[in-house]
């Protein structure tokens, strides 16, 4: 702050003033006037309060202010409502700085938040709702702030303080108190499911898929009231540790040894089916954004292994014909894999048009895998018919036939 500019004003009124007398009168209740026994109008004189201008320079740009709290919180909403972010949060400052113990100081913090949220100052902001957080104890205003707090974490890149706010509402009676009691079933689900979202973030994979367990426990328990089956969390939670294990699943690759490989396809296989039941769940929820983009991925699950297993180390010392013969042996597992695939991504397009999400990027998506996929076995029918043409192979018994006698 620059020096204090101070401005007093006496004003001295007439009897000639008599109309402006009035008004100040009605307008501020800081005038009098009287008349003696005779009906003269004895002059009056009004002492207003002394004005105090101020002007904070501490970003560089000066801004004028009148040092009175009530006319402070004008200007400030008066910026926010302009959506001139940093002045109302210079404002705000002001407040919280020369006024800590008025009521109203948090309303006051918590819009100072916002504003800091639109300009990306998130660390910043998560400070400012702490502080709304403490003024506002024991009320929902207090909860709200301490979901915008832990928000604001996330957005500063610092997941792991925001996981333990959230676990924190979830779990700590200190905090349950500050916030108004124990978190209902929505906000708990949010919570839950936000916790996990930020240790996924924090590279704590255990944490993440507890909370996301949390949540489906949550939702068996609560499952016939409406609102918690329409809830948006819940199907993200499913989809998420869905996303978990697909992760996991797909930073394995097929390398020799021999022996190796069969337990990497067993570890494969074990994060498959559960990545495929956590996405399951999720389509079963129908809703419009998660339950799509869990369906697309259940197809994912399958093209990636098809390719992971394509892809599979070959024996260097075998030639390329041989190769072609080896992956066509490998075309024989995973061919079921690639149809068992089309029907998945026909079945997540017609689901789009069942929830009325025709355009939705997934059901495009959706279609991009199944064109894929059929290219795929086209590519592998192809491969084969070439292989039987020159002999490499012998033709494969058609499906419950046995496979013919040995000559």
């Amino acid at each position: 702050m620059d020096a204090v500019r101070a401005l007093r004003h006496t004003r001295r009124m007439s009897a000639r003033s008599w109309l402006c007398l009035l008004l100040l009168t009605s307008a501020c209740g800081a005038a009098q006037q009287n008349r003696s026994a005779d009906g003269t109008l004895q002059r009056n004189v009004v002492e207003l309060d002394p004005i105090e201008i101020r002007t904070d320079r501490s970003t560089g740009k000066p801004l004028t202010y009148v040092r009175d709290h009530d006319a402070l919180v004008d200007q400030a909403m008066a910026e926010f409502h302009a959506e001139h972010w940093a002045d109302a949060v210079r404002l705000f400052d002001i407040l919280l700085r020369e006024y800590p113990n008025t009521p109203g100081l948090g309303a006051i913090a918590h819009n100072c938040g916002l504003a800091l949220q639109a300009m990306g100052l998130h660390k910043e902001a998560a400070g400012r709702f702490a502080t709304a957080r403490l003024q506002n104890t024991g009320t929902r205003h207090a909860r709200d702030a301490l979901f915008l707090q832990a928000e604001s974490l996330e957005l500063a890149h610092d997941p792991t303080a925001a996981a333990m706010l959230y676990r924190d509402a979830l779990e700590d009676p200190a905090t349950q108190m500050q916030i108004g009691g124990e978190l209902g079933i929505l906000d708990a689900l949010e919570a839950a499911a936000r916790m996990g979202l930020c240790w996924r973030a924090a590279g704590e994979i255990k944490q993440a898929d507890d909370a996301y367990r949390r949540v489906e426990r949550l939702y068996n328990d609560h499952r016939d009231v409406q609102v918690v089956g329409e809830s948006e969390w819940v199907a993200r939670a499913a989809y998420e540790r869905g996303e978990l294990y697909r992760e996991l699943f797909a930073s394995i690759r097929f390398k020799l040894p021999v022996d190796r490989m069969k337990r990497d396809l067993e570890d494969k296989a074990n994060l498959f089916l559960k990545a495929e039941n956590s996405y399951y769940h999720c389509v079963r929820l129908h809703h419009k954004q998660w339950s799509l983009a869990a369906g697309h991925n259940i197809g994912g699950l399958y093209t990636r292994l098809i390719d992971d297993i394509d892809n599979a180390e070959v024996p260097p010392e075998i030639g390329e014909q041989l190769a072609d013969v080896y992956r066509d042996e490998l075309w024989n597992h995973t061919e079921k894999l690639a149809k068992r695939a089309v029907i998945i991504y026909r079945k997540n397009i017609e689901l789009g048009k069942t929830l009325g999400a025709s355009e939705s990027d997934w059901v495009s998506k959706s279609e991009n895998g199944l064109s894929r996929m059929m290219e795929t076995i086209e590519r592998n029918q192809a491969r084969r018919a070439r292989l039987l043409q020159v002999g490499a192979i012998q033709p494969q018994p058609k499906k419950d036939e046995p496979p013919a006698p040995a000559p």
